[in-house]
């Protein structure tokens, strides 16, 4: 393997595309349900930049962790195989995290405290991973922090003074209804508990699949895990938008059926069907929320929001997928 390639698995580059689109996803639900501003694109960049930052982070992190482990496991990866030391992957690690924090803290209170609330479950993870299978449950917490990241840092920004000069109150930083705080809560939780849950039954999966004789209730439990995005990513938008929800449903439904049928083993290639399955999750809730943005009157190539909010799920996908042929994705 080349270093290139090397240092590519180790960042585990084919599951860069659906970072960015959980990040995009989570941004749209609260463009949705902030009723959107100015500009949509503006924070784009920076809240995608914090999420692959800390994910690549942790993921430097978690093979430097893993090194002694690695070597007598998987000798084919860069620090076994003498192609980095274990130097140079942490302090990457530390450049990277701190990176994140900093942009992130240059946004909003909030976005910072997601992006460190991420930072402490990938240390926490990288840390229990090797030792129990609870593990599972910070990996979905980093995951389902995206959805956060994003949904926060499309908080619309305070309005303009009026013709006194005062600021009108009202912001990412002072919204002091806490009815408005409950019900935006329960919107993302909604969202994020779906993909939380999916990266957990993931995770049980690949670990079981793997023993020669799995528990059936650890199989079964993990199997009912994968599904339930299906039913979590699209409850919030059934009654509303009941056709886009259900052609929203469509990819992921399928893909889940190849993963459990013609990609099941060997048990790489099934875990890795399942990682590039994240961003369809994200299709289920961009289909309706696409469908909200439409006018009427108006072609859709001439709404570059509502062809961005289907195509970017989708585009993740499939780059996630070609990237695989490049890079392992475990």
């Amino acid at each position: 393997m080349t270093s290139f390639r090397a240092l590519l698995a180790t960042l585990r580059i084919a599951n860069a595309p659906s970072v960015v689109s959980n990040v995009w996803l989570g941004y749209m639900l609260g463009w949705f349900y902030w009723g959107g501003h100015a500009d949509p694109t503006a924070d784009l960049t920076k809240l995608i930049f914090i999420g692959l930052s800390l994910y690549f982070a942790g993921n430097l992190a978690n093979d430097w962790f893993d090194q002694k482990w690695d070597k007598q496991n998987r000798p084919e990866r860069a620090l076994p195989s003498g192609l980095f030391s274990p130097f140079t992957y942490l302090v990457a690690a530390i450049f990277l995290a701190l990176n994140g924090i900093l942009s992130a803290a240059s946004m909003s209170y909030p976005v910072f405290y997601a992006a460190l609330a991420i930072l402490g479950f990938i240390l926490i993870y990288t840390w229990l991973h090797k030792r129990t299978r609870w593990a599972v449950i910070p990996m979905g917490f980093c995951r389902a922090g995206l959805y956060t990241i994003g949904f926060i840092g499309s908080f619309p920004p305070p309005e303009p003074p009026d013709h006194s000069g005062a600021y009108v109150i009202y912001s990412a930083y002072s919204l002091i209804d806490q009815t408005v705080i409950f019900r935006s809560s329960i919107f993302l939780v909604t969202h994020a508990l779906g993909l939380f849950i999916y990266i957990a039954g993931l995770s049980l999966a690949a670990r079981y699949e793997s023993t020669e004789d799995p528990p059936h209730g650890m199989v079964l439990l993990s199997r009912a895990m994968l599904f339930l995005p299906l039913a979590a990513m699209s409850s919030w938008w059934m009654i509303y938008y009941p056709v886009p929800s259900i052609l929203g449903l469509i990819p992921f439904a399928i893909w889940l059926a190849l993963c459990l049928t013609k990609f099941r083993k060997p048990v790489p290639r099934f875990v890795s069907a399942l990682l590039a399955g994240i961003p369809l999750i994200d299709f289920i809730a961009a289909a309706p929320i696409a469908a909200s943005l439409g006018a009427p009157d108006l072609g859709i190539g001439q709404q570059p929001l509502l062809l961005a909010t289907l195509i970017v799920p989708l585009a993740a996908f499939v780059l996630g997928r070609l990237l695989q042929r490049i890079a392992p994705a475990t």
